[in-house]
């Protein structure tokens, strides 16, 4: 196979390798909204078992307090948040054996594209630190400061397996012409004001936790993140909008861009409907996944951009699809 036939296929298998995780990222969201985080009190085991029980019956009398965790008894027995978390765990070995294959097929075929290697060699060291934040999570029993560590490796996960991804183009550094660089500077101040909305949003959810919606919405960090995702998504859209006004030769920045705006308008409508209309669990996982998705599909789209040709003769590398 010729170096361009391996480039697409690592392609494909760093693509949904970047797919895996967020379904990984899905099923946490949907444990932490079923507050099923402690449905399994112990790790990497589910009460003691490879496989976890359907019933109480079928667990020791003293469960509760065999499996207690820092001091406190473990929660009753709910099959539904103790499968949830099972399955939640399930999906992350698999995503484990797909990050495997991506570094392995890296190792083997793409030694010489460094760039590839490095963020290929990056994925299972920041996987081996959010499994281990994985069993801090329980062993600290659910404590808030530990979940938003947990959730930002995630993104770091996500990230590094799309730049990897994103550098099998082979696209080559140019030096950014001088009219696009206060949008390119526009796109990351954005960005990084959506970072800054995901952890008011989690210290948001701490708040709602451990006081309530009512008073949740009280609280002044309930108005900065309500006021500032118009900043993120007006600064992005701005971004956007120029990104289509100019010249630039490089599609894939305007697509993820897109994506982008597109996952930012519907975080925007879910935040709203928990505020005004109704505090549902789906409104809340798919909130948190897109602003996880948003933050994703922004950094690669400026990585695109970066590496836009300003008018003139484009010559587009080889496309395949993901």
């Amino acid at each position: 196979m010729t170096d361009l036939g391996h480039l697409h296929r690592f392609r494909r298998i760093a693509f949904a390798t970047f797919l895996l995780f967020f379904l990984v990222i899905t099923a946490g969201v949907t444990v932490r909204v079923l507050k099923a985080g402690m449905g399994c009190p112990d790790w990497p085991t589910c009460y003691g078992q490879l496989i976890p029980p359907v019933r109480e019956s079928q667990l020791p009398p003293d469960y509760r307090e065999r499996f207690a965790v820092a001091g406190r008894l473990a929660e009753p027995f709910d099959p539904i948040k103790t499968w949830a978390e099972y399955i939640n765990r399930l999906i992350s070995v698999v995503a484990g054996g797909a990050v495997l294959l991506m570094v392995g097929y890296a190792w083997l075929y793409l030694r010489t594209h460094r760039s590839i290697l490095l963020y290929a060699t990056a994925v299972p060291i920041l996987l081996l630190i959010q499994s281990l934040l994985g069993w801090r999570v329980v062993a600290t029993y659910l404590a808030e400061h530990v979940i938003t560590v947990h959730m930002l490796f995630s993104l770091a996960l996500t990230l590094s397996t799309l730049m990897a991804w994103a550098h099998t183009f082979q696209l080559s550094a140019r030096a950014m012409h001088k009219e696009l660089r206060g949008y390119y500077v526009l796109g990351w101040i954005a960005l990084a004001a959506l970072l800054v909305q995901v952890l008011l949003g989690a210290a948001l959810r701490a708040v709602i936790t451990q006081r309530g919606l009512a008073a949740g919405l009280e609280t002044a960090t309930f108005i900065i993140h309500r006021s500032f995702s118009w900043i993120v998504l007006g600064g992005w859209a701005y971004y956007h909008w120029r990104l289509y006004r100019e010249p630039v030769r490089q599609p894939f920045a305007r697509r993820w861009a897109m994506l982008t705006t597109g996952a930012l308008v519907l975080q925007v409508l879910t935040g709203a409907f928990m505020s005004y209309i109704q505090f549902i669990g789906l409104a809340q996982v798919i909130h948190l996944v897109l602003a996880l998705f948003s933050i994703n599909a922004g950094f690669i789209s400026l990585y695109f951009f970066k590496n836009s040709v300003y008018g003139g003769a484009y010559q587009p590398i080889p496309q395949f699809s993901a």
